[in-house]
Parts: structure tokens; sequence; C-alpha cells
């Protein structure tokens, strides 16, 4: 039995999570801590946040709906404002009850994008000077609300088997907390590869959408679908730094 999550720490505030209800919340949530905190799930860092209850967690009813975008700028804000007060290794998780299934994975990849381009379009926050605007660079993050995020997701329909899951699911994980818990590349490159020797055995093959080097870019692994980073093209369209009045 996965242990409950402790109330210690930041939490999301009581107006951000009453949009569905709460024994659906707790629900879902138990329900990802459960595959989290399971032992052959690859990624470290999601089961170190998850262990440490270093994560803010929402569920949401709906992906498309068109307020989603500013209820999940919402949550990232505060986020930024709380995460160096969790754990070395911190997240924030949103679930979604719809969209319930996704059979097409190069639709996904598409609709994920689609989804990031709004939440870029809505946040009016100056980009995170310490990453490139440019997804096709090793150093891109999304800035979103001021701090830059690289995007794992988990849905129903996944190839990936540690990317499968019932409730369609975005995490956001800040790459500052990279260099402040692995200060060099052989400490930073080490974990990488324990991540995907911990994939490839749980899958029997490693993943060909993540990066094998510090020089491969992130963008194209964000949505799990299996992709040629060497000929897909993201689809994000960064606006301009906005000028002052």
């Amino acid at each position: 039995m996965v242990a409950r999550r402790r109330t210690e720490g930041p939490a999301l505030p009581a107006s951000h999570t009453g949009r569905v209800p709460g024994p659906v919340r707790e629900l879902v949530e138990q329900q990802l801590r459960s595959v989290v905190l399971n032992s052959p799930f690859p990624c470290l860092g999601a089961r170190s946040a998850f262990q440490n209850d270093s994560y803010l967690f929402n569920l949401l009813p709906d992906l498309d709906a068109p307020e989603t975008p500013g209820y999940v700028i919402e949550d990232l804000r505060y986020f930024a404002q709380v995460r160096l007060r969790m754990a070395n290794l911190y997240t924030y998780v949103v679930s979604f009850l719809e969209p319930r299934a996704i059979g097409d994975e190069p639709e996904w990849d598409r609709r994920l994008w689609s989804f990031l381009q709004r939440l870029h379009d809505l946040d009016d926050d100056p980009w995170d000077a310490r990453f490139s605007t440019d997804p096709r660079d090793a150093d891109f993050a999304l800035s979103l609300a001021g701090l830059g995020q690289l995007v794992v997701t988990l849905y129903p329909g996944a190839h990936r088997y540690a990317r499968r899951f019932a409730w369609t699911t975005l995490v956001f994980n800040p790459p500052e907390q990279d260099r402040a818990n692995f200060p060099t590349d052989e400490q930073f490159l080490g974990f990488q590869n324990r991540i995907r020797e911990r994939d490839a055995r749980l899958q029997g093959q490693v993943n060909q959408s993540l990066p094998t080097t510090l020089d491969d870019p992130q963008a194209p692994g964000f949505s799990g679908a299996p992709v040629a980073p060497d000929s897909w093209r993201c689809p994000l369209r960064v606006h301009p730094p906005r000028k002052e009045p």
C-alpha cells in the first residue's frame, strides 16, 4: 500500500483545487503515487519528489477547456513562489479528467504542444533568461510564470509503459534543480543514464525520443510520443519579449 501524502510543506491553496470534487482528486493523486512510487518506475527524480512530498498536485476537469490554461498558469505562479521551500527535487503535476482516451500518439504530440502554446500565449511574465527560447537547443526550457520548465506527460494509450496512466497528466520540472543537485556534467549524465537504463529494463528498449548527451534537445521528448528527434519540428512559436510601456 502506498502511503498517503503528508500534509507538511507547501500545497496549492484551496481556491486552486476546488474545481473537481475532493474525493475524486484524492483518488487520482493516490493512483499516480502508486505508479511513481512503484519500484520499477524509472524516473528517479519523480520518485524523489513523491517520496519527499515535494510536489504540488492539481486535478482539473478538461485539458481542452478554454479556461484551463489560466488555471494552470495560476498554479505555476504559485509553484514558482514556493518551490525553494520544498525538497531538493520538486515538481508541479496536473492531471485531467478529460480526455479519457488518447489513441493516436502523433496527434497527442500535436495536442500537447497546442496546449503549451496556449499557456505561452497567456503567460505575461518575462522569459526565464537562464534558458534558450529555441526548442532545438539543448538548453531550451519552456518559460512559464518566469520559470523555465521541462515537461513530461503520462496518458492513456502511451506506448512507453512508464508513460501510460489512466488520467492525462502533465509534469512540470524546472531544470534549475538539475545543476543544483548535479553540479558537474559527469554527475548529471550519470543520473540521466541511470534513468535511461531503468526505463530500458522496464520497456525492453531505450526511449529514442530522449536526449543521450548534454548537446541534445529535450523538447522532442516532452509528449512521450515516438518521434525522431533529428526530423521532428517543434510547433511552438515563442513570442518576442514584450516591450516595456
